[in-house]
């Protein structure tokens, strides 16, 4: 797949993550980037997504209901897309088209990854019939997508230790962050506990599945309690027009996850030891 180099020194590199990468504030250096697509989508109001794969239905059916609420709020998604979880939100990150973006960020580099592979990874059966795959398609194609790597661009394979830094740059150029499950000892876990050590508003469930998330001190949220958060943060609410809302079914009250039980994910299946 064709793609871009973007350093530090670049104009180009994104702000926010100069800014909160450096030796003045989180004393990191700053990966260079790999992306195809449109980098100013990460000028948007951005919530990145991380979470643990081994999320229970009682946890799924949390986490949609906060979603409902979530969706109607316009900003730009960003996350690997390949946990249950994550798979599930990528699907509702482009409810009802109109108003919100989404950045694909992957493991792997991008002479490996292309749109179709990544998408096709997500969209697997039963998650092919969800109609927002031919949107991500679409868009695919018009070139209103970006994808991300900070990965060296042959790596084929989700390395462990790519997956974690993977996920905490992805953090890093968001404004907001939403760990809807991570168990201690899971990836997810780790990369959270330093989000918390940050400035970076992070969020979960009002939940038991989520206590270990709570201990590092972020806080949880149901459905009406994440409004005032997410207008803290500096987002409003979109108006949709009628005439684009009656053509989406999906609502608190018809949804119905595609996901039965815990299963294993193709990441998990695929990571390196190394």
């Amino acid at each position: 797949m064709e793609y871009k180099v973007i350093a530090p020194n670049d104009k180009d590199y994104p702000k926010k993550l100069k800014e909160r990468l450096g030796k003045e504030h989180l004393g990191e250096e700053c990966p260079k980037l790999y992306c195809n697509g449109r980098l100013e989508l990460l000028d948007k109001f951005t919530m990145a997504v991380i979470s643990a794969d081994s999320i229970g239905g009682v946890g799924l059916m949390a986490t949609n209901q906060l979603l409902f609420t979530i969706r109607e709020y316009a900003m730009n998604y960003i996350g690997a897309w390949h946990s249950v979880m994550e798979t599930e939100i990528f699907r509702l990150g482009l409810w009802k088209k109109c108003h919100n973006t989404v950045t694909l960020f992957t493991a792997k580099g991008l002479a490996a990854e292309t749109f179709e592979s990544f998408l096709l990874d997500r969209f697997y059966p039963p998650m092919d019939k969800f109609p927002e795959r031919e949107e991500y398609f679409r868009r695919a194609e018009n070139g209103e997508l970006l994808m991300l790597s900070i990965t060296e661009p042959d790596e084929k394979k989700h390395l462990r230790q790519n997956i974690l830094k993977r996920n905490w740059i992805a953090c890093c150029l968001a404004d907001i962050v939403f760990v809807p499950y991570g168990p201690k000892g899971s990836k997810t876990y780790t990369v959270a506990k330093k989000v918390a050590k940050t400035n970076i508003p992070v969020f979960t469930l009002e939940h038991s599945e989520c206590t270990d998330l709570h201990k590092l001190g972020i806080v949880g949220y149901n459905r009406k309690s994440v409004e005032k958060f997410l207008e803290d943060a500096g987002i409003k609410k979109v108006t949709i027009p009628k005439e684009t809302a009656e053509t989406y079914i999906l609502s608190p009250e018809k949804y119905v996850s595609m996901v039965k039980e815990k299963k294993p994910t193709q990441i998990d299946l695929g990571i390196s030891k190394k």
